[in-house]
């Protein structure tokens, strides 16, 4: 310990230094004195600075200060630029995405480079923007259509027709899609609610005129031959057995007619078809074929004894051929054939006649008369 006056060394347990007499104070081993060595050394090495060590400049320091200032604005700017883009875009959006002229322009210009499912897009949009419109139909089942896409295009078309059922041009293109697909019953169904005439001359091609039958439907005691004819002169397909007649399993109607040549019941089948292969509804005739034998010959004079010569004549019925004998005996198809009036022969006789249906061989019964010739 050194004196805090003198600088002298304390000896151990003094309480005053032996050289001052100032009193002995614990300090530390250096004094002021090398407190101010210790700053002057200090202060001369601050001037012998390493050289690979180099003092920032002030000036360059306010340099970047300044600069990280510009770039932290201009960030700003851009950010704030973009973020004013974005509101512009996202209004601009929003205000084409609600609007329906827009929709269609652009609809039309994708048409114009061929981009149909983009049309469609902005089609399908359009429509959600005006339910009811019928020309936003009409283009997307166009579209429909010329990609062969016929389900879609059909479901258009006939919301056109719940809207306007007058639009002629939607029946047009119905019934081209039908026809496209083979499917002529949908054509026919759709006629059924129309009954504008201009419209309904649309289906003139579709609609095929009935057979028309002929005899008509009844019991009949003779053979008859049915008559089938078309006024259009379509193909006529039938049946006897009641299968529909058609041209898998109908028979194709022979000319000069169906002939019904024995007795039974009949059911005819018919239907006319025309080059597009559309049937007309089945027109059905029954017959009943019962054969009925010939009436009893009618004989003039009937009966009787005569003095002078006289000529007996017999009735001739309908597609008969009359037989006789003068003997009493029945006649048969190897007797006498009447063709004209006959005399009476002498004598007293018993004139036995009978008629034969020459088309269904059925025999009248036998008609019998007395004549007598006296001269």
């Amino acid at each position: 310990m050194k004196c805090a006056k003198c600088g002298a060394e304390l000896k151990k347990g003094c309480l005053y230094c032996s050289v001052c007499g100032h009193e002995a104070q614990i300090v530390s081993d250096y004094n002021v004195l090398e407190d101010d060595y210790l700053r002057s050394l200090l202060k001369d090495g601050e001037g012998e600075k390493n050289p690979q060590e180099k003092e920032p400049e002030p000036k360059k320091t306010k340099k970047k200060k300044k600069s990280h200032l510009a770039l932290i604005v201009c960030c700003c700017l851009i950010i704030t630029g973009a973020a004013v883009g974005i509101a512009v875009k996202l209004y601009i959006d929003n205000k084409n995405a609600n609007s329906y002229d827009y929709q269609i322009e652009m609809a039309e210009k994708e048409l114009v480079d061929r981009n149909y499912e983009n049309a469609l897009r902005y089609y399908k949009t359009a429509l959600a923007l005006q339910p009811d419109d019928i020309k936003v139909r009409e283009a997307m089942a166009e579209i429909y259509t010329s990609q062969k896409e016929y389900d879609s295009a059909l479901v258009l078309y006939m919301e056109i027709l719940q809207l306007d059922k007058t639009n002629k041009e939607a029946y047009q293109h119905l019934i081209s899609i039908y026809d496209e697909m083979g499917d002529y019953d949908s054509i026919l169904s759709l006629k059924e609610d129309v009954t504008d005439e201009n419209i309904l001359a649309l289906f003139d091609d579709y609609e095929v005129g009935e057979p028309i039958i002929s005899p008509l439907s009844g019991q009949y005691d003779d053979y008859i031959t049915v008559v089938i004819y078309s006024i259009a002169g379509n193909d006529i397909y039938y049946t006897t057995d009641g299968t529909v007649p058609d041209k898998e399993n109908g028979i194709p109607y022979p000319q000069g007619g169906i002939p019904l040549n024995h007795t039974g019941n009949f059911e005819i089948n018919a239907v006319c078809c025309n080059e597009k292969g559309i049937y007309s509804d089945i027109v059905t005739e029954e017959y009943q074929i019962q054969f009925k034998k010939p009436d009893l010959p009618s004989v003039s004079p009937d009966g009787g004894v005569f003095s002078e010569e006289t000529t007996v004549t017999i009735t001739q019925q309908k597609d008969c051929t009359i037989y006789y004998t003068w003997d009493s005996t029945d006649p048969t198809t190897e007797s006498a054939v009447y063709t004209e009036p006959i005399v009476v022969p002498e004598g007293d006789y018993v004139l036995s006649v009978m008629a034969v249906n020459n088309k269904t061989g059925l025999v009248s019964d036998i008609y019998r008369v007395n004549l007598g010739y006296h001269p």
